[in-house]
């Protein structure tokens, strides 16, 4: 049974909604469980003025606000650029025009990217 809970609720920002929602709405898919049960570690994604780090452990997720110092990879842009990947448009471009900045190990961001997809599921 996969989890997503806020470790403090009430602190939340609005990214931390916005990403809980779309990670929500990929585990409808059988590819997008299965994606979330490979994910471990510590993620920051920074949107304009607000932080959340993205806590994945197997079949939980637990979003804090802000970001730790602790991380294995993370994401910073503004919001248009962040909901821009996450409605389809290209991954790559707003990388190398350096509408987002990347780091860590790059490679945990992919399955994010796939958590973060809007789409109908199957």
């Amino acid at each position: 049974m996969t989890e997503i809970r806020f470790a403090q609720p009430q602190r939340i920002n609005l990214l931390g909604h916005f990403l809980h929602s779309l990670v929500a709405r990929n585990l409808l898919d059988e590819k997008g469980k299965k994606t979330f049960g490979r994910m471990r570690g510590a993620i920051g994604v920074r949107a304009s003025q607000m932080a959340v780090t993205l806590r994945f452990d197997g079949n939980v997720l637990e979003i804090h606000t802000g970001m730790d110092a602790a991380l294995d990879a993370w994401v910073k842009g503004d919001l248009d650029t962040l909901l821009g990947v996450a409605l389809g448009k290209s991954k790559v471009l707003p990388v190398l025009r350096g509408r987002l900045r990347v780091g860590g190990k790059i490679w945990k961001l992919l399955g994010l990217i796939r958590l973060l997809q809007v789409g109908e599921p199957s």
